[in-house]
């Protein structure tokens, strides 16, 4: 269960700091030619993995010991 935590966290901080690549593992690769996700997009992805990452800490992280 510790490792299902450092991955889940990792994967957080990932989305928090640079959202693209996930854009990029998620839609990128189905998208023919250039492409780029918005900026509502980005800043979506970021608000949202700080949430979730808020959430497992106060709240998952805790019920794991």
């Amino acid at each position: 269960m510790f490792l299902f935590a450092i991955l889940f966290i990792a994967i957080a901080v990932v989305n928090i700091i640079y959202p693209r690549f996930g854009w990029y593992m998620r839609y990128g690769w189905a998208v023919k030619g250039e492409s780029e996700p918005s900026e509502g997009y980005l800043l979506f992805s970021r608000i949202s993995g700080v949430i979730v990452l808020l959430v497992f800490l106060f709240f998952v992280l805790p019920t794991l010991r």
